[in-house]
């Protein structure tokens, strides 16, 4: 099906689920894995990007290193880039490495930030003519935790086993 795919990934949760997303996904289609993370530059010529050039290099180095840990052939590179940009750049560099399909993180956003369709997913799916898969987010991620989640009074872990499959305290 798929020979070689595309991983974006950031240093946020939802990069390490997209990591393990694609371990299953390039195993069961025994694709290659090209792992690709961008430093963000600002369009302000004042503002200090949020992680050096080491810091890119680290993230997709852990992630090239888990998915050969698992099996899966992969290699990756890190490279700055403009944050109005990085759609253009993920479509361009997937045509150009001859990708099959393009693989991106999620955070599970809710509400407005969800229907703004301002996301680098939104653009990234307007601009390519590959597949664009995004890998599912743990359900509790620091951004979103959904109440079934969630303990009744706010303070307590619910734990869900096979036994009680609708959690438990």
């Amino acid at each position: 099906m798929w020979k070689r795919l595309l991983l974006m990934v950031d240093d946020l949760e939802s990069g390490q689920a997209a990591v393990d997303f694609t371990i299953g996904l390039a195993r069961a289609t025994a694709a290659s894995v090209f792992v690709l993370h961008f430093r963000e530059l600002s369009t302000q010529i004042r503002v200090v990007p949020l992680e050096t050039p080491a810091d890119a290099k680290l993230v997709v180095d852990e992630a090239v290193l888990a998915l050969t840990t698992a099996g899966v052939s992969a290699e990756g590179s890190s490279c700055s880039v403009v944050t109005t940009r990085i759609p253009a750049w993920i479509a361009e560099k997937a045509v150009r490495l001859e990708c099959d399909a393009i693989v991106l993180g999620s955070r599970r956003l809710t509400g407005l930030g969800r229907l703004s369709g301002r996301g680098v997913r939104e653009h990234v799916l307007r601009l390519s003519h590959l597949p664009v898969v995004v890998a599912p987010a743990p359900l509790v991620n620091g951004v979103r935790s959904p109440a079934a989640l969630r303990s009744e009074h706010g303070t307590g872990e619910w734990v869900f086993t096979p036994e009680h499959p609708e959690g438990t305290k």
